[in-house]
């Protein structure tokens, strides 16, 4: 077990979608084009397949439907193979229910690429080319069905000369992936919510209902369990990782209490790793403040250090027992690779900027290379017994979104995502005791935008991730079947 290198090429990894691609084809035109249509469209086929993979999509199945018959057989096999999405490449004009013979066999996610094989109309536009050339045709054919039927899709139209079409579809199909993944996720809750924090509560068969998500209810007592069973040598290991990885104060490791508040925060964080590890758990909330954890005698200290250090892996957690928040960083994790539990802690209405901090936790895949990742005692619960580490770094300037999960009781599913576009402008807050960084919404005026974020039902946490990612979160929501709130 080891901390991810916070520098570390490439280290920021969205979710990689598992999609099967499928291409409707009717032989019904072969006399009109000749029997290069097909070959063609095999063709075709292949360099899709091919740009996804160099987009960080895996492909796990490609092929031509060209009856319902073939569309029964596919479906079959392409369901065991278990995709997150189903890409459809649709270029031609062909009865729908050859795709439908597949897609009544998988419930996953639907991205349609209208893809024709050329950017213009030619003089010599013939009989021929209104077959070659028929994405805008048959696309309509399909379309009209999942319409028809409720099924929610996302919808790409571009030519084959479209240099950036691929990576929208690849966004398309990651949001997707993201959707799909929250069916069965497991999430855990540690404890109950700090007391009187009802605001980021959520019951868990609403939950389960909303999202088909499950939820494992972890007590206090496990954490500390799992705290006790961690070995010397495991700590011993961790805390080389923080040696090569951080800047660490040379006094860190001189006997006394500051070396045993270090080795503690060490031993918590190998404890969530198993946790994670042993319960398949895919995010979670934490409430540390409580007698089995930070107020007893072990571990003694907060685990901020151990959840940073989680979602760093791919698996965020909250803090507080936030479930909702715990939601929302999966999504803003899994579609972005990267995602900071936060608060909006203040406003400068001279510039329009808001401060961006929490309480000690982090997410490694949002640094720099060659920027300086600082390791220390948490300042937050610097007058408890025992103080824990944590990580200090600004976030690097450039395009960033807010995602919040909250209730929405006027939607069917009683929950929605919410989303905010931004960006981290730069400016550094040297004081700042935790990650975190300024935040600028660049939708609209501060006042206006903050009111309508708040407005939205979102509680005082959300996450923060670089990149905007409104189409993307929005497309999350529809595929998961609740509401979306676009700032």
């Amino acid at each position: 077990m080891s901390i991810p290198t916070p520098n570390e090429p490439g280290h920021r990894r969205p979710v990689v979608p598992r999609v099967a691609v499928v291409a409707p084809y009717w032989d019904f035109w072969e006399p009109t084009v000749g029997p290069a249509l097909r070959t063609g469209r095999e063709s075709l086929l292949s360099a899709v397949a091919d740009q996804l993979g160099e987009l960080d999509v895996e492909v796990v199945w490609q092929g031509l439907v060209d009856s319902a018959e073939r569309g029964l057989s596919m479906g079959a096999e392409v369901a065991g193979l278990g995709p997150d999405t189903v890409l459809v490449v649709q270029t031609m004009a062909v009865p729908p229910a050859y795709v439908q013979a597949i897609l009544d066999q998988l419930p996953q996610p639907v991205v349609i690429w209208a893809l024709q094989d050329s950017t213009t109309i030619s003089s010599e536009f013939d009989a021929s080319h209104i077959t070659s050339l028929g994405a805008t045709v048959g696309t309509p054919m399909l379309t009209n069905l999942l319409h028809r039927t409720s099924r929610p899709f996302d919808l790409v139209l571009s030519s084959t000369g479209n240099p950036t079409a691929g990576a929208s579809v690849a966004d398309r199909l990651r949001a997707g992936a993201v959707a799909h993944r929250l069916q069965g996720a497991r999430l855990a809750r540690v404890g109950h919510p700090m007391d009187g924090y009802v605001c980021v509560d959520a019951d868990d068969d609403d939950l389960q209902r909303a999202l088909g998500m499950q939820v494992v209810r972890i007590s206090p007592q496990e954490v500390r369990d799992r705290y006790q069973a961690v070995t010397d040598d495991e700590v011993e290991a961790r805390r080389q990782d923080v040696d090569r990885h951080f800047a660490v104060g040379a006094d860190t490791h001189q006997p006394g209490q500051r070396k045993e508040d270090l080795s503690r925060t060490l031993r918590l964080a190998v404890a969530m790793e198993t946790l994670d590890r042993d319960n398949a758990i895919a995010a979670g909330a934490m409430n540390c403040h409580v007698p089995e954890i930070r107020f007893g005698e072990e571990p003694g200290l907060t685990p901020c250090f151990g959840l940073g250090c989680e979602t760093t892996r791919g698996i965020p957690w909250s803090c507080t027992g936030d479930v909702l928040t715990a939601v929302a960083m999966l999504v803003a994790k899994g579609l972005s690779g990267a995602a900071l539990y936060h608060e909006v802690e203040a406003i400068d209405f001279d510039t329009g900027e808001v401060a961006i901090a929490n309480s000690g936790e982090h997410d490694l895949g949002w640094t720099i290379e060659g920027q300086t990742v600082g390791f220390e005692p948490n300042p937050w619960f610097a007058h408890d017994r025992r103080t824990g580490f944590r990580v200090r770094f600004e976030l690097p300037a450039g395009p960033a979104s807010l995602v919040g999960f909250a209730h929405q009781p006027g939607h069917p599913s009683g929950f929605g995502l919410v989303v905010a576009e931004g960006e981290i402008t730069g400016r550094e807050l040297a004081k700042n005791p935790t990650a975190g960084g300024i935040f600028r919404f660049t939708t609209s005026p501060v006042t206006e935008a903050w009111t309508r974020w708040a407005s939205a039902g979102v509680n005082h946490h959300s996450a923060i991730a670089p990149g905007h990612l409104a189409h993307s979160v929005a497309t999350v929501a529809k595929f998961a079947g609740v509401d979306c709130v676009v700032i």
